[in-house]
């Protein structure tokens, strides 16, 4: 039998380890029981935002930390440090603005970062794809410590430019939400499967909707989004825990005007009736 040199057993034992401290990251979540405060700036990419709601992101991020029983601070405690000359320092991460705000303002956790979306791109049949990215990142206030980053990104159709941004951002903005409170790991042990549903005769784009709000409402399923529409069909990306089968029966039930025709591998198949 060959023998293993010292070298590719320290090779190996390194290899095990950067693997370890990479899935340990991969299911990274904000420390519990800390008074957090949350900045995210939004920017569109050059265009104008007209009928969106700003502050989406911060909004969404937010709530969802709330709901997993995070301590946030209020809207009027993140105003004023917005309006703290030192909160463009804290943005770029600088130690000793870091240190301070989170001394005179009783912050724990800084989690800040970007929403960004792109210019809406005008499909087939007048709808619009928009692309958003939302990019965080943590720092305790103890010490001014790299805690976490989370990125999510969310591409999105919308029969106007502004529908197609907002559904962006939003799905951007509860993915990124959903990792930082520890529920939405990239790709976690038993984690959902990537699935489809394709819908065909549909008579419009509000059919298209109609279908991914039917799909969002299904027990098991997340980050559903419409990824196309033309000639009446509508395919509804979503990761969802459970089978093909499984998918297709909890659809049957949403009372949408649809027949499922066929449910296998990663697809489910329908037709408007």
């Amino acid at each position: 039998m060959k023998r293993v040199s010292r070298k590719t057993l320290v090779r190996m034992a390194l290899c095990g380890l950067a693997l370890l401290l990479a899935a340990t990251a991969a299911m990274a979540a904000l420390p519990p029981h800390k008074r957090i405060c949350v900045l995210v700036r939004e920017e569109a990419a050059g265009w104008y935002r007209e009928g969106l709601a700003v502050g989406t992101a911060e909004t969404l991020i937010k709530q969802e930390l709330l709901a997993n029983g995070y301590p946030v601070v209020n809207e009027a405690m993140v105003e004023k440090v917005k309006r703290d000359k030192r909160a463009k320092l804290l943005e770029e991460g600088n130690a000793a603005a870091i240190r301070d705000l989170g001394r005179i303002y009783d912050v724990r956790i800084f989690l800040v970062g970007r929403a960004t979306l792109a210019r809406p791109i005008q499909n087939d049949f007048g709808t619009y794809t928009c692309t958003a990215t939302v990019a965080v990142q943590a720092y305790s206030t103890g010490d001014a410590k790299y805690l976490l980053a989370e990125t999510a990104s969310g591409k999105e159709l919308g029969g106007t430019p502004d529908e197609a941004a907002q559904k962006a951002l939003e799905t951007a903005s509860r993915t990124v939400a959903k990792r930082l409170a520890g529920g939405g790991q990239a790709n976690p042990s038993g984690a959902a499967v990537q699935m489809q549903v394709v819908v065909e005769g549909l008579s419009g784009f509000q059919g298209a909707n109609d279908v991914l709000f039917a799909c969002k409402k299904i027990t098991g399923v997340s980050d559903a989004a419409v990824e196309s529409y033309q000639g009446g069909t509508a395919t509804v990306r979503l990761a969802y825990r459970g089978t093909a089968s499984q998918l297709a029966e909890a659809l049957g039930r949403q009372g949408l005007p649809i027949t499922i025709t066929s449910a296998g591998g990663n697809t489910v198949r329908a037709a408007a009736n």
